[in-house]
This record gives C-alpha cells, sequence and structure tokens, in this order.
C-alpha cells in the first residue's frame, strides 16, 4: 500500500466510518441538535434569521452559481487564448467533479427517506425521529439526507485536484476554501433546523471520493503538463 493511496483513499474512509459511528450509536448526532434547538428557546428561532436564511442559504447558492459560470468561462478562455490551452482539462474536470457531486447529493436525497429536524416531533414537528439508518427505509417522504446546500461547498474540494496538477503550493489553501465554504454552509443549516451534522458528514464523503475518482479518470491517464505549467510533478495516484 503506498503513502499515496493510504492517505487519499483510506485515511477519509476511516475517519468518515469513525464519525459516523460516534454520531449514530453514541447519540451526539441528536445530542448536537438538542443543544442547538435549547440555545436557540426551543423553536427554531434561526430558520428565517437573516444571516443564515438570506445570506449564507440563498447567497450561498449564488455564489456557488457564480463560481460555476467563472469556470465556464475560464474553459471558454482555453479557445481564446492558446496560451491557457494547458488548462482546458483541469477545468473540464473541475466542472465535472462540482455538477456531479452536485447531482448525486440531490439524487441520493430524492431516494433516501429521512426527515429534517424541524419535520420532527422531538423539536416541535410531525414524525418521529429514527436513527439514520432506519430512517433510510422508512416512508415519511423526507429528503433531507445528505445535506444539499453543504454540498454546494464541499464540491469545491474538487480545486485541491486541480491544484495539484497546476499550482501544487496553492493546493492546501484550495483544499481549505472548499472545507470552510462547505462547513459554513452545513453549520448554518444546521442551526436552522435543516440537517443534522451527519448529512453534513456524508455529503463531504460524496464530494470528496467523486472528486479523487475523478481525477484518477482524468489525470492518471493524461500525460503531465511541463513542468513551468504546473510548478511540480506531485502524482497523486499510487
Amino acid at each position: 500500500m503506498t503513502r499515496t493511496r493510504l492517505f487519499y483513499w483510506f485515511l477519509p474512509l476511516f475517519l468518515f466510518l469513525i464519525s459516523n459511528l460516534l454520531l449514530e450509536y453514541e447519540n451526539l448526532d441528536i445530542e448536537l441538535a438538542d443543544a442547538i434547538f435549547s440555545w436557540e428557546g426551543y423553536h427554531w428561532f434561526l430558520r428565517n434569521f437573516w444571516i443564515t436564511n438570506n445570506l449564507i442559504h440563498s447567497g450561498g447558492r449564488a455564489l456557488v452559481g457564480l463560481l460555476v459560470v467563472l469556470v465556464l468561462l475560464g474553459l471558454a478562455s482555453t479557445w481564446i487564448f492558446p496560451t491557457l490551452r494547458h488548462y482546458r482539462p483541469g477545468l473540464i474536470y473541475l466542472f465535472t467533479v462540482v455538477a456531479l457531486s452536485l447531482s448525486l447529493v440531490s439524487l441520493f436525497k430524492h431516494i433516501t427517506h429521512i426527515n429534517c429536524p424541524w419535520d420532527l416531533q422531538r423539536y416541535g414537528g410531525n414524525y418521529p425521529y429514527h436513527p439514520l439508518y432506519d430512517a433510510i427505509f422508512s416512508t415519511s417522504g423526507g429528503s433531507c439526507f445528505p445535506a444539499g446546500h453543504a454540498s454546494g461547498g464541499y464540491a469545491w474540494v474538487a480545486l485541491y485536484f486541480f491544484c495539484v496538477m497546476y499550482k501544487y503550493q496553492w493546493r492546501r489553501a484550495a483544499l481549505m476554501f472548499g472545507l470552510i465554504l462547505g462547513l459554513t454552509f452545513g453549520i448554518a443549516q444546521q442551526l436552522r433546523g435543516a440537517h443534522f451534522l451527519s448529512h453534513d458528514i456524508w455529503t463531504l464523503c460524496i464530494c470528496w471520493y467523486t472528486s479523487l475518482s475523478i481525477y484518477h479518470f482524468f489525470f492518471a491517464r493524461m500525460e503531465p503538463l511541463p513542468i513551468e505549467a504546473r510548478n511540480l510533478p506531485p502524482p497523486v495516484h499510487g
């Protein structure tokens, strides 16, 4: 087992499994939601609050849309300016990952049957609470899992792999951008009563492995770019 395979494939999976076991079977998921609900005065006070609802939720969607447009403009510019053509595969990769990550999360939301916290009797709603793996097979008709809004942030962890190929020294900053954006969206939705923490962790896992898998599909088979175009030759595959 190579170091890169351990770091990129198996370490995130290990952390994902451990966090899910703690959240689900140690009741940390529900205890965190209980604490937030109590802190807000036993109703979802921040559900329609301007910062969480208008700025982060609605504004966040607009930001993600703007980022996608910028990627498409960058891609179009690779046909206009020959000096940018080296970036074309990376921009195609970036757009593909973001679109696929958002689509996968949306698909899972519609085939699972998990309610938002604000729908549960425990928090003033109409439905009983079921543990995550039981709720997937329920018939409540909920569509709150995984976390859709957080996927608009976590999908951009793909920037890490983009920078691995083109601007290696920026890779950590690019990863932090995607993580912080997803975390901001996710925390806002938890404060609104829209999701449990586990919903966000599942979303991050989907986005990470989508980015990693498509990176291998795109870049493991392409010839490396010139050194001056990518700064360092850092293959992720191993």
